[in-house]
């Protein structure tokens, strides 16, 4: 994701776009290219496609136990979430995907580092900081099942 962090959109675009047909040609199911992909959507502005992206990229995760991976698309829809004003929202899924990165003992990577950061301050600016913390915490606190029936949950 290197073009997508210096900025260079249509270059990650068209990067990912042939990463996919790659994967689907050999029938690869890892959602690395799901999430960067609705990271692509969503700084081109497109937040439905960039939501359905990274849902498909947490079944995906899911479907292959990756926690990993259901932090990233959990952290994509979080941040989808925090940019369109669904404040608490976006802190429970920001608790819900710091949970899942938890249990892999990883730190989260760059880009997405960034978004991460951007979109919390953002969220926290918009909330008391009681409800924050209130709303942060229950997010971390859900299962497995609970955080993935939330994530789909409208």
């Amino acid at each position: 994701m290197d073009a997508l962090e210096v900025g260079d959109v249509p270059a990650a675009r068209a990067h990912l776009e042939r990463a996919d047909e790659a994967r689907l040609s050999i029938g690869s199911l890892f959602h690395h290219g799901q999430v960067n992909m609705g990271w692509v959507l969503r700084e081109e502005g497109d937040a439905t496609n960039a939501g359905s992206m990274f849902e498909r990229a947490l079944r995906t995760a899911r479907r292959n136990g990756d926690r990993s991976g259901m932090a990233y698309a959990n952290l994509g829809l979080a941040c989808l979430a925090g940019d369109q004003g669904d404040r608490h929202r976006a802190a429970v899924l920001h608790g819900s995907a710091q949970a899942f990165l938890d249990q892999t003992g990883e730190p989260w990577v760059q880009p997405e580092e960034r978004y991460r950061q951007d979109n919390l301050e953002r969220v926290r600016a918009g909330l008391d900081a009681d409800e924050f913390q209130r709303a942060y915490a229950t997010g971390k606190g859900l299962s497995t099942k609970e955080a993935v029936d939330l994530t789909f949950a409208r």
